[in-house]
């Protein structure tokens, strides 16, 4: 059961606490103590050190309080074997990009093959791309558009009134991608969750930044982030109400099969300013045949 995969033992512990076998309604617990101290003192220290300054719990002496948590996002920018994407000249690799090899639940150490494969391939084929241009230059309106319109953005965040708390907006953010497109999901709940993601989406072009200075701000750099976090919420709130099949990591109570028929296809979103513009592609199936996971 230690190498369970993560979806499965996540949807374990959520169960447990769901259905009011977690402790304070909130966690399960994890035993350690049976190592005895010299194994988790030679194996698992950096572990014992961060339940100790996170948690208050030594795991040699007590069990640790778990939760499931976020670990990964599945997906990302859309692109080919070389890293190149939709958009010309624009390449990306490791764990921001989507060659579209994991499926739709990533093992633990794939990320090796995203950054050292896939990084590998990115970095020789932007090479080359920018070596067949003769002019070097020509790049140089949508460098400057770009700049002009990040530039815009600092100054709204920074001169705006702030009648929107933005850690407010982010907090909520976070609750409702956590309660309503959490680790069981169901249409109407994440039907719920677009509509809330839409109106933060509007508080935020309300608020501006406590801080207004220019050195060092973090207050800045979180707000900044904070745009691009409630795109990605829409988009996977959004992106997650249109699959109607459980897959992976993503499991409906509505929807709890998985559904080759109908959606063995990659879902595509578009950024646009109205919002996400959604499209499907098919997956390429090679060697190894599509199989139900059975554990």
């Amino acid at each position: 059961m230690e190498l369970a995969p993560r979806d499965i033992v996540a949807r374990s512990i959520q169960t447990e606490i769901n259905e009011g076998r977690g402790f304070e309604n909130a966690y399960v617990h994890l035993d350690l103590r049976h190592l005895g101290a010299a194994k988790i003192m030679e194996r698992l220290p950096q572990i014992r050190q961060i339940a100790i300054d996170f948690a208050g719990v030594d795991p040699i002496h007590e069990p640790l309080p778990v939760q499931p948590g976020q670990h990964y996002t599945m997906g990302g920018i859309d692109c080919d074997k070389d890293g190149a994407a939709e958009a010309a000249g624009f390449f990306a690799a490791g764990e921001c990009a989507c060659v579209s090899v994991h499926g739709a639940n990533r093992l633990g150490g794939n990320s090796l093959l995203d950054t050292i494969v896939f990084g590998q391939r990115a970095g020789a084929a932007a090479l080359q791309y920018v070596q067949s241009k003769p002019d070097r230059k020509a790049g140089g309106p949508a460098v400057e558009d770009v700049r002009a319109r990040t530039e815009q953005r600092i100054r709204r965040l920074i001169e705006g009134s702030g009648d929107e708390d933005l850690s407010a907006v982010r907090e909520e953010m976070k609750l409702v991608m956590a309660d309503q497109v959490g680790i069981f999901r169901d249409g109407s709940q994440m039907a719920g969750a677009v509509e809330k993601v839409k109106e933060l989406q509007e508080r935020y072009r309300r608020g501006g930044v406590k801080y207004k200075g220019k050195k060092f701000n973090l207050d800045l750099l979180w707000n900044l982030e904070l745009e691009g976090m409630l795109d990605v919420a829409e988009v996977i709130a959004k992106g997650a109400l249109a699959r109607q099949e459980s897959r992976g990591s993503h499991s409906r109570l509505d929807f709890n099969e998985r559904d080759d028929t109908n959606w063995l296809k990659h879902t595509v979103a578009q950024y646009t300013p109205e919002g996400p513009k959604f499209s499907f592609k098919d997956v390429a199936i090679t060697r190894w045949q599509p199989e139900a996971r059975k554990y």
